[in-house]
């Protein structure tokens, strides 16, 4: 049974809708406010319409309380509908995106957001100062302390209440946040401006960051449009920067042969891995995800159908690709099978000595793994990789870096764009195309150069003339 309020110049109408899981009534409204020029009849039988249809619409589940602020259905999604649908690295972009998103438009109920709203608010993302990020990296300092108070690595985590992780990454050179620095310094009991070089970074966000604050706003908002809350999704209206200036980091030729070269002198842990990424351009959990079982030495092919994955405060965990295309089978060359068969002795050398010591699984027989068999630690491939670049004066550039190369070492040589494609796990070509784009420009350059080798039968007037040898 519905209810009806005059509420100034309008009507507010409300309907039982059941009850929720403490036993409270649920209630839905609507505002209705009438055209002027109604007469007293009139009035009545649209007021008793307006009713009729709210009341069939609360009974058909088309209206939920769209009065719900966004924070506060946010912290539902991710609470009830996140868990179950989404991989735990996405799980935690939404929730590190969420903090600066609430900041914005948390207090906005959904029924009062709008596509100005959200578009306000991904300008703002790309102004000057907007960052405010704030990073300590540690001086030399801090190893001597280490060293000079014989503490080690997990030592010191402990006692600041760290990740080892954390603690080895800011040994490691690599920039830690302020809080993380501050506790190491509070640990050791030194003076933070001591141990660590602090910086500020008030730079815009870069356009792939505001497209992925896009993409949390998008499928939460996309999700009361399902669970009926509202009935359009605003972010569908909304104007992205263009990710067209983003080039995608990668060595060229002459520099990838240097980085092999260099690496024949680094121990088989690491090279072989580093290599075979350059080889193959998986992705760093594809890579590390890799069993033996998914792998084919005869046919020179391999199964992508399991990744390695680490989340801050989660913990290491085994997942899927990114993508249903992610997940497929690639042709290695033989290159990359020589170097498996080289790994796969190296390792089944450390198995017969270590003995029973050996931590492998059976079941889940990684390729890539430490001294004991267990699979490599998902960060600690990345923070070797970034010493060795360090210390060898090569080009910047990561372990994300070798799948670029491997795709930009396939499109200066003419691969269909399609079989890179595949290659990569692109779910659609177009995908590959934006990526590489400065690649794919670079190649057509070149091609259209070849015809040039006929300019002397085509142009042979205007061609210029080898220059005659001076006698002296």
């Amino acid at each position: 049974m519905a209810t009806v309020e005059k509420r100034g110049k309008g009507y507010r109408i409300t309907v039982a809708d059941g009850v929720d899981m403490d036993g409270k009534q649920i209630r839905r409204r609507m505002v209705w406010t009438p055209d002027r020029k109604l007469t007293a009849r009139q009035l009545e039988k649209e007021l008793n319409r307006q009713v009729v249809q709210f009341e069939e619409q609360v009974r058909n589940g088309q209206v939920s309380d769209g009065s719900i602020r966004f924070a506060d259905f946010a912290a539902r999604y991710m609470e009830e509908y996140a868990p179950h649908n989404l991989k735990p690295t996405t799980q935690a972009n939404y929730k590190r995106n969420l903090v600066r998103i609430n900041k914005a438009i948390g207090h906005i109920r959904l029924k009062d957001l709008t596509a100005l709203h959200l578009q306000a608010f991904i300008k703002n993302l790309q102004e000057e100062g907007v960052r405010q990020h704030t990073t300590a990296t540690a001086n030399a300092a801090l190893g001597e302390w280490m060293k000079a108070n014989k503490t080690t690595q997990s030592a010191l985590a402990k006692e600041a209440g760290l990740a080892h992780q954390t603690v080895s990454a800011a040994l490691g050179g690599a920039p830690v946040a302020l809080s993380s620095a501050e506790k190491i310094a509070a640990a050791a009991g030194v003076e933070l401006k001591v141990l660590f070089t602090v910086r500020k970074d008030t730079a815009p966000l870069a356009p792939a960051t505001v497209h992925s604050y896009y993409r949390t706003l998008s499928s939460i908002l996309e999700r009361a449009v399902k669970w009926r809350f509202i009935p359009s999704n605003p972010a569908d209206k909304v104007e992205l920067p263009s990710l067209a200036g983003h080039k995608a980091r990668y060595l060229d030729e002459p520099d990838a042969k240097r980085l092999l070269q260099l690496l024949q002198d680094e121990p088989i842990k690491w090279r072989a891995p580093i290599i075979f990424d350059l080889l193959s351009g998986l992705r760093r959990a594809e890579l590390l995800g890799l069993r033996w079982q998914d792998v084919d030495l005869d046919d020179q092919v391999i199964r992508i159908f399991q990744t390695s994955n680490y989340v801050s405060g989660f913990g290491t965990y085994v997942g899927t690709p990114k993508t249903e295309d992610s997940a497929r089978y690639l042709k290695i060359s033989r290159t990359a099978v020589l170097l498996l068969l080289e790994y796969q002795a190296w390792q089944d050398e450390l198995r017969k000595k270590v003995g029973d010591a050996w931590e492998g699984d059976p079941e889940d027989d990684r390729v890539f793994t430490n001294e004991l068999g267990r699979p490599l630690f998902p960060t600690s491939i990345t923070q070797w990789m970034g010493k060795f670049i360090k210390r060898t004066g090569l080009p910047s550039s990561s372990i994300h870096s070798l799948r670029h190369t491997y795709a930009s070492l396939l499109i200066a040589d003419h691969t269909p764009l399609v079989v890179v494609a595949g290659n990569l796990g692109h779910a659609q070509v177009s995908t590959t195309s934006n990526i590489y784009s400065h690649v794919i420009a670079s190649a057509e350059a070149r091609a259209a150069e070849v015809m040039d080798r006929f300019q002397n039968d085509i142009h042979p007037k205007i061609t210029p003339k080898p220059k005659k040898e001076e006698v002296s």
